[in-house]
């Protein structure tokens, strides 16, 4: 229930009664009309905990749980994984910079698999000439540390 319209409903209720009480003379009935107003509008207070507890008995000993059914966004997944590739190739060259003290570039390849990122081919283009050792050191470390072929540029 709306909690707009369970407050216009308590208020409603409760100067109905007190409208009620008022018009009806005094006398025996009285006491039954103040008796039952108190009732009616005690109940409507608490009718969302009657209704939550009559939902409940009526499933049963067993809970039944709906279950929501997740729908994943495909065109999200793809957009968040190019990000993290971004953030991972930018991480990568600023390693290699204070590992090797190359300035270089670093593309990935890449595939999602089981909605987890997985890099195929590591691409460096150093920005100066590099002696062979240093590449090949900085292959190795690629190898090592990211599991994935190394193509030096």
């Amino acid at each position: 229930m709306n909690i707009d319209c369970y407050l216009l409903s308590v208020v409603g209720t409760i100067l109905l009664g007190a409208v009620l009480t008022a018009i009806i003379p005094e006398g025996k009935t009285a006491g039954i009309v103040r008796s039952m107003t108190k009732l009616v509008c005690l109940l409507v207070i608490i009718s969302p905990i009657l209704s939550y507890l009559s939902s409940e008995t009526a499933v049963g000993k067993e809970k039944n749980f709906t279950q929501s059914v997740i729908q994943t966004d495909e065109s999200f997944i793809q957009y968040y994984s190019e990000l993290r590739v971004a953030q991972a190739e930018k991480a990568i060259a600023e390693e290699l910079q204070g590992e090797f003290s190359v300035d270089c570039a670093v593309r990935l390849e890449w595939l999602l698999k089981d909605e987890q990122i997985q890099i195929t081919k590591i691409y460096v283009h150093t920005q100066e000439t590099c002696d062979k050792e240093v590449k090949s050191r900085m292959c190795e470390y690629l190898i090592k540390n990211y599991c994935s072929e190394v193509l030096l540029e």
